[in-house]
């Protein structure tokens, strides 16, 4: 069988770590649920997988969510899914640690597990099964997830993941003194283990926490294919739409000297020649100017670009920004299309700003202008909808991205319903016919997110622990890669929601402030 990209599954990449398997050694997978290229480009990977590989006593090793083609000739020829490093199977490592950031990835964790020849259920697994563990945003409501992971951590795991790891090590082979063990670790929560509220974990000092300079290269392209350095974690603004200004909250950055540093070493370790300055709100680290002319002087002459991710409208600066970062497209995210709506999203930002910026941004030297906007917001209106469309006609070169709002955990918006789908099928065409009405006049690309996979979302993102029947319901039906629109199947999925008896409006309705959210104890 000709299988795609082969080089996902071979190994020997530059800086990838091998260590010897002695029995005294922790051996841990980690393990990203979809395929190789979007897993490589995780940065939060990068780090677990360098932070426990520095540990003497601990291997640590990668596994990727294979694609159709892969998973098809495994099972024909009944072989298990290996790690990348060793070729070892799943079940012979003691610690396998997920990282959960999206939940339509959900299928593919439990798809790994299966592949790797280990119980999906927790409630199932013995002294000689490996520890399953969980991390990421996705975990701060663990319920979904809950019958099939043994911990989550709750928050950021670099502190976190060291004291599991040498309770894990001390304790081998005694699964139930392991759990009861890192459950006394803050922000650690087992679901077999009752606990009234879990604090999560935060770095306080990001100068200080431990970061990559040698990550892994790949043999193939992948999705982020650069140097990614983060400057600053958390959000200064609150937007009440957004869970993860919330979860990482508190704001914090890492100072010019230490990125600075940061980046000569990636470098040089890595032959890249792409910066990418990563944060929630990259635009308003208050030294970014000093530190783009730091970077440009630093990297003179060796080709190194710098890129970054969304800009705030109100924050940039036009010609200010630097030349090396006019090469690409410049990301503004509205959110919504009137001011009206915009300022009950806690969204400050004013159309006037946005066309401004936008007509600065193609005037010096930016090729377009990509905006980011949601449908079915709380408050929203036809006249919202009209105002998307007089807000794109203003910009002469623009790319929109528009998906359906979903009430995230842990958001301002927690508690707010979801619209139907009938009804954001309805907005998605009365907008999408104003738009193309007006992109046939003017140079424009409008990409409309998949409303049933939003609703999957949404209904995973906001479940209890019922709703594992369905995640391994939608799996054992054949559910795969279900973040990937060609692979995404609405029918299994509500399918699933049916023989489980599982009624999807209970979790899309809006919840009363007397109503308990299966995430509130997660604090």
């Amino acid at each position: 069988m000709e299988i795609l990209k082969p080089a996902r599954y071979i190994n020997r990449e530059w800086n990838a770590v091998h260590k010897e398997w002695a029995p005294s050694m922790l051996k841990v997978a980690l393990c990203f649920p979809d395929i190789y290229e979007i897993g490589m480009s995780h940065l939060g990977m990068k780090i677990i997988y360098g932070i426990l590989n520095e540990e003497c006593d601990v291997v640590c090793e990668r596994v990727f969510a294979p694609w159709e083609d892969k998973e098809k000739e495994m099972r024909s020829k009944d072989e298990a899914l290996l790690s990348l490093e060793s070729g070892r199977e799943l079940k012979d490592f003691d610690i396998i640690g997920f990282s959960l950031q999206y939940e339509m990835n959900f299928v593919d964790a439990l798809n790994i597990l299966d592949l790797g020849r280990v119980p999906l259920m927790a409630s199932e697994r013995g002294d000689n099964d490996p520890l399953v563990i969980a991390g990421g945003p996705c975990c701060f409501n663990p319920g979904p997830m809950s019958d099939f992971v043994d911990a989550f951590v709750i928050g950021e795991a670099e502190d976190t993941i060291i004291k599991i790891a040498a309770l894990a090590k001390d304790l081998k082979g005694r699964r139930k003194e392991i759990i009861e063990e890192i459950c006394k670790i803050d922000g650690v929560y087992a679901p077999q283990i009752e606990k009234d509220a879990i604090n999560k974990n935060i770095v306080n000092d990001l100068d200080a926490a431990y970061f990559p300079t040698s990550p892994v290269v790949p043999y193939i392209q992948i999705v982020h294919d650069r140097i990614a350095i983060e400057i600053m974690r958390g959000c200064p603004h609150r937007c009440n739409f957004c869970q993860a200004c919330r979860i990482f909250h508190p704001l914090r950055l890492r100072s010019v000297k230490r990125i600075l540093e940061i980046a000569e070493r990636s470098v040089r370790n890595t032959g890249y020649e792409e910066i990418s300055l990563l944060s929630l709100s990259t635009s308003d680290y208050p030294h970014l100017e000093e530190l783009i002319e730091k970077l440009e002087e630093r990297f003179k002459g060796l080709g190194v670009k710098i890129s970054l991710p969304s800009v705030r409208a109100g924050s940039f600066q036009g010609d200010k920004a630097g030349s090396v970062l006019k090469r690409a497209g410049l990301t503004f995210a509205p959110e919504a299309g009137s001011d009206r709506l915009r300022k009950k999203l806690n969204k400050n930002m004013r159309n006037e700003d946005i066309i401004q910026k936008s007509l600065l941004a193609l005037r010096s030297g930016w090729r377009k202008v990509k905006l980011y906007f949601m449908i079915g917001l709380p408050g929203e209106t036809d006249e919202d909808l009209d105002a998307i469309t007089e807000l794109a006609s203003q910009i002469k070169s623009a790319s929109l991205s528009i998906s359906p709002f979903i009430p995230k955990p842990h958001s301002g918006f927690e508690r707010e319903g979801m619209d139907g789908l009938e009804a954001l099928k309805e907005k998605k065409q009365y907008l999408g016919s104003r738009l193309r009405n007006l992109g046939s006049r003017r140079h424009m690309k409008v990409d409309f997110h998949n409303p049933e996979m939003s609703r999957v979302e949404a209904i995973l993102s906001r479940g209890d622990r019922k709703i594992g029947a369905v995640i391994k319901k939608a799996w054992q039906k054949g559910a795969r890669l279900q973040a990937w629109t060609d692979f995404f199947d609405h029918n299994i999925w509500d399918s699933s929601f049916e023989e489980c008896g599982i009624d999807p409006k209970f979790y899309l309705n809006k919840k009363c402030e007397k109503e308990a959210l299966s995430w509130g104890f997660i604090q």
